[in-house]
């Protein structure tokens, strides 16, 4: 008869390579498992979002820097978006969002910009502006669901009392 058997060396490599292979399949397809759960609307507007939000970064940011984008001044984010109408047309056929076909609408799109002291307590509200405006454009999310979001931490000129340290741009379409 054999005298060879498993010793405890052999079970313990056994089940590390087991855990790992578990954890490493687990931790790949984290994204996609999770998307399963998720709404069609968001999976099919987040990438709306994710462009709306990298088109106002990229265009209205000072050149030279990185995310200082122009607030309160010709041209700058306030004043484009206050002269867009109140469903944002002239933002989303700039950021090449208008995709609607016979069996799909264009999204709707809200911009807000938060103050990064108003994100440590919890609350999402807009910033307000030195003259008691809130920072907010387009039609309000309240009560939506299936809302995609997507987030740029920026900091704006000319904007005194205002993201302090930063602000998130926030995006969201439905």
């Amino acid at each position: 008869m054999d005298s060879k058997a498993q010793t405890p060396q052999d079970f313990a490599v056994g089940v590390s390579v087991l855990l790992v292979t578990i954890i490493g399949v687990l931790a790949f397809v984290q994204g996609s498992a999770v998307g399963v759960y998720e709404s069609p609307d968001v999976q099919r507007n987040q990438p709306i979002a994710d462009r709306a939000g990298t088109y106002l970064v990229e265009n209205y940011s000072v050149a030279g820097t990185r995310n200082h984008v122009r607030y309160n001044t010709s041209g700058g984010i306030n004043a484009s978006l206050n002269a867009d109408t109140d469903d944002l047309r002239d933002l989303k056929e700039k950021a090449g969002l208008i995709v609607a076909t016979e069996r799909r609408v264009n999204p709707r799109v809200n911009v807000t910009v938060v103050n990064a002291s108003t994100l440590e307590a919890g609350v999402r509200t807009p910033a307000v502006d030195d003259h008691g405006e809130r920072l907010a454009w387009g039609p309000s999310t309240d009560g939506r669901t299936n809302v995609a979001s997507t987030s740029r931490v920026v900091k704006l000129t000319n904007a005194t009392g205002q993201c302090d340290p930063v602000c998130w741009l926030v995006v969201r379409v439905w």
